[in-house]
């Protein structure tokens, strides 16, 4: 049995959106416990942070040096070589849309960062630094995929909604609405 030229056209293109698809899936599945790790930080941060303000800063020191030590271990552990030619496609391939998006998404990142930066205070602090890691998932979902772009928008919007709508319980709503989001977005990549 032989192959038509359009037959194997076609049989090429579905090999090349099955690699696609598969490298999407991988880099969820990978990003899953990262997500879940930083969201559970992030209640017990922000929650600390509600109840000892003043102690914010030791909390946040300590949250960084746990989160870090356990990125790391975790990012140590199975890291596989993915084909660079597989990269290169998808990259082409969505070259069209790329730097569309990273324009959008700067100006949405700037012009979050200028409304919530004005006099510095913990709150403000609180609130800048979700905004950069929102951006930071948005940003790598222009070459990893949609799933990281939602989770970065979801997260942006919280974060402001609750920067601007609670200021009062912001702390609160940041342990409870933004870690639980990255936690639900960990199980949500995992569970692709």
């Amino acid at each position: 049995m032989t192959l038509s030229p359009n037959e194997a056209a076609d049989t090429l293109r579905d090999i090349a959106a099955i690699e696609t698809r598969s490298q999407r899936v991988y880099g969820y599945h990978r990003a899953s416990p990262f997500l879940i790790l930083w969201g559970i930080l992030w209640v017990v941060g922000y929650g600390l942070t509600a109840v000892w303000p003043q102690r914010g800063n030791a909390v946040w020191i300590a949250i960084l040096a746990i989160g870090l030590a356990a990125t790391f271990a975790i990012g140590s552990r199975g890291s596989a070589k993915v084909d660079a030619r597989g990269i290169r496609r998808a990259a082409i391939a969505n070259s069209r849309w790329v730097f569309p998006a990273i324009a959008l998404i700067a100006f949405a990142f700037i012009s979050s960062t200028f409304a919530v930066m004005g006099p510095v205070s913990g709150r403000q602090i609180g609130a800048f630094i979700p905004l950069v890691v929102a951006a930071g998932y948005a940003l790598r979902g222009i070459w990893a995929g949609a799933r990281f772009v939602v989770a970065g928008a979801v997260i942006a919007t919280l974060v402001l909604g609750g920067f601007f709508l609670l200021p009062a319980y912001f702390e609160l709503w940041m342990a409870g609405v933004g870690g639980g989001a990255l936690i639900l977005a960990g199980f949500w990549f995992r569970g692709v």
